[in-house]
């Protein structure tokens, strides 16, 4: 039995290589029991919900995804998407797969790996404006207009996630900039509540309750994006990337990112390079 349908377009890739191009794109429209499962994308999926609702899973950390949002699958990541089986409504959205490592070193740059899916209304008009160029353009016309809307995209999602990140109350805001600043220490919850004053426990339920997830999910997630970054973009041993991170034993860092990331670093480091 079919899990989706709706069309697809496939734009050859040219003898002219590009940094960033988009093999393929469309619409999918989701059964109910749809699911898709990829335990190391090979590719970077970008998708916008049309209608309906549905659960993105990156990495470990699971995420709704309705009208309006968009979804974030980089490449080198486990990631599902799965329909949401209650709902009466059809989980529709448009697609884009991203072929180049550029595309991911250009979310890293927007700080939009970490986000999953992003509440921005604003961008329909950029997908579908792809599908359009799609379904009349060749190939190679194609090739040269879709990447610089990829680009828009991900500067649309940059703003919408300043946004968002405006929204926090004025101490989670701070909370979240101090974690970030010392991203690359052993995270102590004793120093962070003496910093504010507060009890970790009272630290973590109002860290929670605003960014909806824990400070030590928050912390791991973080270190994770960096140790990525530096594995796939300088020349550091794993040993000196834990270190830097604030493991004091490289082995269980690299246990904690095969099981975070898919892959052990230095096989994350080979698929990225």
């Amino acid at each position: 039995m079919e899990m989706k349908y709706g069309p697809i377009y496939h734009m050859p890739q040219t003898e002219r290589k590009t940094p960033i191009s988009i093999p393929f794109l469309g619409i999918n429209h989701c059964y109910p029991h749809y699911c898709n499962v990829r335990a190391d994308s090979r590719i970077t999926v970008i998708a916008f919900i049309l209608n309906g609702q549905g659960e993105v899973t990156l990495g470990s950390y699971t995420h709704t995804a309705a009208k309006g949002d968009i979804f974030l699958l980089p490449k080198g990541y486990y990631h599902q998407v799965r329909a949401n089986q209650t709902q009466t409504e059809e989980w529709q959205y448009i697609w884009m797969n991203v072929a180049g490592e550029l595309a991911v070193q250009m979310m890293a740059a927007y700080q939009l790996l970490s986000s999953a899916v992003i509440h921005c209304p604003d961008a329909e008009s950029l997908f579908r404006e792809a599908i359009e160029l799609a379904q009349t353009k060749t190939a190679q016309v194609a090739h040269q207009l879709l990447p610089p809307l990829f680009m828009e995209i991900l500067i649309k999602l940059a703003n919408a996630n300043y946004l968002t990140d405006s929204n926090y109350s004025h101490r989670v805001q701070a909370m979240k900039t101090y974690l970030d600043d010392h991203i690359q220490e052993d995270f102590q919850s004793e120093a962070l509540s003496r910093h504010f004053g507060l009890s970790f426990k009272q630290i973590n339920r109002l860290f929670k309750q605003e960014t909806g997830m824990t400070v030590y999910h928050y912390v791991l997630q973080q270190k994770m994006e960096s140790a990525k970054m530096m594995l796939a973009q300088t020349e550091l041993n794993v040993s000196e990337i834990a270190y830097k991170l604030g493991y004091s034993d490289p082995q269980y860092f690299s246990n904690l990112f095969k099981k975070k990331a898919g892959s052990s670093p230095s096989h994350y480091r080979s698929d990225h390079r």
